[in-house]
């Protein structure tokens, strides 16, 4: 087919032309694009700068200024919280073998065993009270991976002993470690969620097991102590230095004087109604006498009655008191050599004194 050289040049034509229509046409469709996008996010952004302007605080340099200084106060106060909290942290013995350990055990416990107290002046009957007795006064030696919270719980026996002594307890009938804790971990535990959000954090390279803010360690507390001696073990408990928080507390008193001393009044009074049935007697001289074969001057029973019963509070019996308390470790002390808890150290200074 042959073209003209006319032809040529207008199908030439044509095809720019219609090359530049379908440059302007995408052009325009990507302006048209663009312009929507930008005005969609106008829009959004119009929205969020309301929003933030009708918020109570509002976006000014004023309001950054001050949310960082709360920011600093709430850190200042953390620290401080924190700090008063693990003051009484416990340090762990690294270079203590599971003999060395039990004999440990044993020695502090025939120490602590002779603080004062109100059986035949000692605190306990036997040293298996203080807990561990498998340790303390069995054959059996204690697993090398568990000896650094078994430190940790005698340590907290030891604080526990002595300030029951020092408050005056009268006797500490047992202390046993990791009961709570034991009936917790039986509980049924919640299924996780977003288990794989979890999965992909433990895969990050970075990624290490988060360390708790704190350990805590129950123990069930059984003692018996006058109500001024409860007071004051409540009291030290709460103001001690080692963080500790009285879960639950019971007591009750195992004898009652009144009580005793009203039923014995009764066991009178029923002796003397069937003393009554019996004939009268005379006193020699003629002396009268009362209805009930007493003297007319005497006071009868019912006239003792009447002035009440006296009751001393010194001879009652001490409370029977039954405890849980939960002391936290924060993990703020230093792992340190070897060495006697500052509880044993104490209560053998003093039975050394009081020899």
């Amino acid at each position: 087919m042959n073209l003209s050289k006319n032809q040529i040049v207008m199908l030439s034509i044509g095809g720019v032309s219609l090359a530049a229509s379908l440059a302007l046409g995408y052009l325009a469709f990507s302006a048209y694009s663009a312009k929507s996008e930008a005005s969609e996010n106008a829009e959004r952004d119009s929205g969020a700068v309301r929003s933030l302007l009708g918020a109570a605080i509002s976006p000014d340099a004023a309001s950054v200024a001050a949310i960082n200084n709360n920011r600093d106060a709430l850190a200042g106060w953390t620290e401080a919280a924190i700090s008063t909290a693990s003051a009484g942290d416990r340090s762990i013995a690294t270079d203590v073998n599971e003999a060395a350990f039990k004999q440990k055990l044993v020695d502090e416990a025939r120490v602590m065993s002779g603080l004062p107290g109100g059986v035949d002046g000692k605190i306990i009957k036997d040293v298996s009270a203080f807990g561990f007795p498998e340790f303390v006064s069995g054959d059996k030696l204690p697993e090398k991976d568990q000896l650094p919270r078994l430190q940790r719980q005698w340590g907290d026996v030891c604080t526990l002993v002595k300030t029951l002594s020092d408050c005056g307890a009268t006797e500490i009938v047992r202390i046993e470690p990791g009961v709570a804790a034991k009936q917790q971990a039986q509980a049924p535990v919640e299924p996780k969620k977003d288990t794989k959000k979890s999965k992909k954090r433990k895969k990050g390279k970075d990624a290490e097991d988060e360390k708790p803010a704190y350990t805590e360690e129950k123990y069930a507390i059984d003692f018996r102590a006058k109500p001024a001696a409860l007071v004051k073990v409540v009291n030290a408990l709460a103001t001690s230095q080692r963080f500790i928080v009285v879960e639950s507390l019971d007591f009750m008193r195992e004898g009652d004087m009144i009580g005793k001393a009203l039923g014995e009044g009764d066991k009178k009074g029923a002796a003397e109604q069937q003393s009554s049935s019996r004939p009268r007697r005379k006193r020699r001289g003629g002396a009268e006498q009362s209805e009930f074969g007493a003297d007319a001057a005497t006071p009868s029973a019912d006239a003792e009655a009447d002035k009440g019963i006296v009751n001393d509070p010194d001879k009652e019996e001490p409370f029977l008191v039954k405890a849980i308390v939960v002391i936290y470790d924060f993990g703020s002390a230093a792992q340190a050599s070897g060495g006697d808890t500052a509880e044993a150290e104490d209560a053998k200074e003093n039975k050394e004194e009081e020899e």
